[in-house]
């Protein structure tokens, strides 16, 4: 039965890919929004002629993802250009699980279980303050609409923009994060840290022993934490003893307002001297629809559209 008056959050989380300053770097092939346009075209358009679709792995999982097919629409509003992506995208190589159509099957190696309605939206974009020096970057709008599970549809637009595109989301330095933040808040209103590492566990003391060939331990530690001071924020990133001996992963969250930084320290490569830490800025913007809108037109890509482009807006009047 349907639910009248229910009302459905969107959330669109708006990253920015690395930024091209040069401007006799011809990576898009021209310097204006019309060639930015004509290198997605052209990027979109190989693949899809590829017979040769990867399959990329979910880190410390045994499924793969498949990037199938990827369909491309624009539309103008005024002078602006939009870039719609609908990605067709499945998950393979299953060891476990079943699907249930009215009879029960067993998910194989070889099963498939994926959407066609994967929509990412991208904004060319381009600030100069001459003829000669400017920047040119896509945002990146991703529609994690109710019917989607939000870490697969972001995880299959990154791959999208780092391996098809080739325009990965913008890495940030994090002294760059550390000087924006303590630049513009005095506290972080929201800090969360999540840690997190697998390791071999054969500490069987049952009357089972004889028989254990191995096992695992798994172990999580998350924290959070409310008006921060900036002034402690290195303090409180710095890896702990005991995070170095226990785990193998720290992902920091901070967050004010739609604005949210992360970052993400490899534990086992920081104990070992090399400092592998990936750093990105999100916007967290959101738009909702009824329920009548999800039933009907939620994949619409005329829809789609109308939710995205006043996001677009949004996020220039606010950053």
């Amino acid at each position: 039965m349907e639910q009248k008056g229910v009302v459905y959050n969107i959330k669109v989380p708006v990253y920015t890919t690395e930024i091209v300053e040069d401007s006799s770097n011809d990576l898009f092939g021209g310097h204006t929004v019309f060639d930015m346009i004509a290198y997605v075209e052209r990027k979109i358009n190989d693949y899809s002629q590829s017979s040769d679709k990867k399959r990329y792995a979910n880190k410390n999982k045994t499924k793969l993802t498949v990037i199938d097919n990827i369909q491309l629409s624009d539309k103008k509003q005024g002078e602006d250009t939009y870039l719609l992506l609908k990605i067709s995208a499945y998950t393979t190589n299953y060891h476990d699980g079943f699907i249930d159509t009215g009879e029960k099957k067993a998910l194989t190696k070889d099963s498939k279980i994926g959407s066609d309605t994967n929509f990412v939206m991208l904004y060319p974009k381009i600030d100069g303050v001459s003829s000669t020096k400017f920047k040119r970057y896509f945002l990146v709008l991703v529609y994690e609409d109710p019917t989607k599970n939000n870490e697969d549809i972001s995880k299959i637009a990154k791959i999208v923009m780092n391996q098809i595109l080739n325009k990965p989301t913008a890495n940030i330095k994090l002294p760059t994060i550390l000087d924006e933040i303590k630049s513009k808040w005095r506290t972080i209103p929201e800090l969360q840290i999540k840690c997190s590492g697998i390791r071999n566990y054969d500490n069987d003391n049952s009357k089972y022993v004889e028989y254990c060939i191995g096992g695992k331990l798994s172990k999580q530690k998350t924290l959070s934490y409310r008006e921060l001071p900036t002034k402690d924020l290195e303090d409180i990133m710095t890896i702990s003893k005991e995070e170095k001996e226990e785990f193998q992963k720290k992902e920091i969250r901070m967050i004010s307002g739609k604005t949210e930084y992360r970052v993400t320290k490899d534990l086992l490569k920081e104990a070992e001297g090399i400092f592998d830490e990936a750093g990105e800025k999100i916007f967290n913007m959101q738009t909702s629809i009824t329920q009548e809108e999800l039933d009907e037109k939620v994949h619409d890509e005329d829809f789609v559209f109308s939710k995205l482009i006043p996001i677009v807006s949004n996020y220039l009047s606010y950053e």
